[in-house]
């Protein structure tokens, strides 16, 4: 029986970490605000599970964090954004491996479903996936509902979900189906560790030595 696999986006399958530093120090420039965070420190302190709004200087005001907030729901889907994106370099040739041997699936947490059909057309990552799972960060603290439905209508299948952070491994634990979390995306592996997944990966080619 084939593997149904629920493959996360950001992180996972493609870098945003240049979109989200990029838009940061944008919006701190609107406002006039020195940065004081080169992208390897403010990348660090993402991954040991920091909000972004957590990185602002300390002496932001209440006002301000609900300015950056509202400017960064705004920019931060914005294809001229978008396009600091990056494809992870085994992506795609991964994903060429296991379309034939498992039903893939894409679940991501965005709130511009159009402008993400643009990306993932972009980056020529449409055309391996049966379907595209799509859910607001600002409405679901994780994926569980958008798989949910799937699973159930599918129940004889074996199912796994594969991440980088919360919204996937915790998914997976409500389910009660395999998760893979990756250790190179938006947390740290000691972070990771917390959420107890089945499985870590280092790197997206072992993932077809799990599935064997």
């Amino acid at each position: 029986m084939k593997w149904t696999i629920f493959f996360d986006l950001d992180e996972t399958l493609i870098d945003t970490s240049e979109r989200h530093y990029t838009v940061y120090t944008d919006i701190l420039d609107l406002y006039g605000i020195q940065n004081t965070l080169s992208k390897e420190e403010f990348w660090n302190q993402k991954r040991i599970g920091r909000k972004t709004v957590e990185l602002l200087p300390k002496t932001s005001s209440k006002e301000f964090v609900q300015k950056f907030m509202d400017e960064w729901l705004k920019r931060i889907e914005d294809i001229r954004y978008l396009k600091y994106d990056s494809l992870l370099q085994e992506s795609l040739h991964i994903l060429s491996i296991l379309e034939d041997k498992a039903n893939l699936m894409l679940v991501t947490l965005r709130n511009n479903k159009e402008n993400l059909f643009w990306e993932l057309d972009n980056f020529g990552l449409n055309k391996y996936f049966k379907k595209i799972l799509v859910g607001s960060p600002l409405k679901l603290k994780n994926k569980a509902p958008l798989i949910k439905n799937y699973i159930e209508k599918h129940f004889k299948n074996n199912f796994i979900i594969i991440g980088d952070t919360e919204a996937d491994i915790s998914a997976g634990k409500e389910l009660g189906i395999v998760s893979i979390a990756v250790t190179y995306g938006l947390r740290t592996k000691k972070f990771l560790t917390k959420l107890k997944p089945n499985f870590y990966l280092d790197t997206l080619s072992k993932l077809p030595e799990i599935l064997k």
